[in-house]
């Protein structure tokens, strides 16, 4: 029996934890022939990766991620409708909540399963939100605060950290090459800021820290890669007085671990970041917020090194510290690739899955 598996998520961008691990999905089941998967989204900047899954079945929708969604609810669930009869589709997975409320409406109709992925920190929408047969959650933190806030029963919910593919390592003139490429000077000690430019992340009181590491240090750069969200942060960078290069998301940007002496993640709430992870895959020293799925993860001083997210001088100390003491910030770099590997490994996580789709389906 081929198997149907229909994904729904919305903004399907490069810099997105959330579509991240969607397309990992894709690639695995895309590759199983005991499995027809399939895909919805609205649109986002990484749609050409999809072109990796000869046999994926694609399909954009209109549909928002707030309460536009008002407007779009009639045509989407008539659409999602015939596309799940016409396909015979088995189980649908769902990645945001207004889709899985939409699936799960369709899924009584026609006696069908459903899972949903709680990737983050939300509210409100309580009375229709997790409602679906299982509900997968990317930390305990994230599971502990679903069963606070929301009416969900604990046999529904599974814990799954994020799993993460390996990465190869780059030859050292490909390495300069990268940094040329983007005015990196030989001796520049760059920190990495990966992902969505917004308060959530903390990239406000990064520059704040990076100015002050600035002062006592002129070689070092700050490198921030990802999708700008919030709007304020254009004017701060017309008023910055320390230099910074700033990277839209592209399909490869995944290189710049490899480039980086620190990854810096203060995020101020976070479920279970791929920043976090990528760092450790590619053995770099993590500093990070000292919150959710990340506190979680990290273990301060022994494979990583956790901050007050809105303290900027702590940060800027931590950050000083691990380029003054390289042995340490290396020791750091390679304990978090230990964990990862053993904790984020990419045929355990889909092994797990495999088990949760087939406990559902058959």
């Amino acid at each position: 029996m081929i198997k149907k598996i229909l994904h729904i998520t919305p903004d399907f961008n490069y810099s997105c934890g959330r579509s991240k691990l969607v397309f990992l999905y894709l690639k695995y089941f895309g590759n199983r022939d005991e499995y027809e998967t399939h895909f919805i989204t609205n649109g986002g900047d990484s749609l050409e990766r999809l072109k990796e899954i000869p046999s994926l079945k694609f399909k954009k929708l209109t549909f928002s991620t707030g309460i536009k969604n008002i407007f779009f609810y009639n045509r989407f669930y008539k659409t999602l409708k015939d596309y799940v009869i016409e396909n015979k589709i088995n189980l649908i997975h769902t990645h945001h909540r207004f889709p899985e409320f939409v699936s799960n409406r369709i899924a009584k109709e026609f006696n069908l399963k459903t899972i949903t992925s709680a990737h983050s920190f939300v509210n409100g929408f309580k009375q229709i939100s997790f409602k679906s047969d299982k509900i997968i959650s990317v930390s305990n933190s994230v599971t502990s605060y679903l069963l606070k806030n929301f009416n969900i029963k604990t046999d529904k919910l599974i814990t799954l950290y994020n799993p993460i593919e390996e990465f190869s390592e780059l030859k050292p003139d490909e390495k300069e090459k990268i940094k040329r490429e983007i005015c990196i000077k030989p001796n520049q000690k760059v920190l990495l800021f990966m992902g969505k430019i917004n308060y959530k992340k903390g990239y406000d009181k990064l520059i704040q820290a990076y100015k002050i590491v600035y002062n006592k240090d002129k070689d070092v750069i700050l490198i921030m890669c990802g999708k700008v969200e919030d709007k304020s942060f254009t004017k701060l960078r017309t008023k910055l007085t320390v230099p910074i290069i700033i990277i839209p998301p592209l399909k490869g940007n995944n290189i710049l671990y490899q480039i980086a002496q620190i990854v810096i993640l203060p995020s101020r709430f976070d479920g279970f970041p791929f920043v976090m992870i990528e760092a450790g895959a590619n053995k770099k020293p993590f500093i990070g917020g000292n919150t959710g799925g990340i506190s979680e993860f990290i273990e301060d001083g022994l494979d990583g090194l956790l901050v007050n997210p809105e303290n900027e001088n702590e940060l800027a100390d931590k950050i000083l510290f691990l380029l003054n003491n390289k042995e340490a910030a290396e020791q750091l770099g390679n304990n978090l690739y230990k964990k990862v590997n053993k904790k984020c490994n990419c045929n355990n996580y889909f092994g797990r899955l495999e088990e949760i789709y087939n406990s559902l389906i058959e």
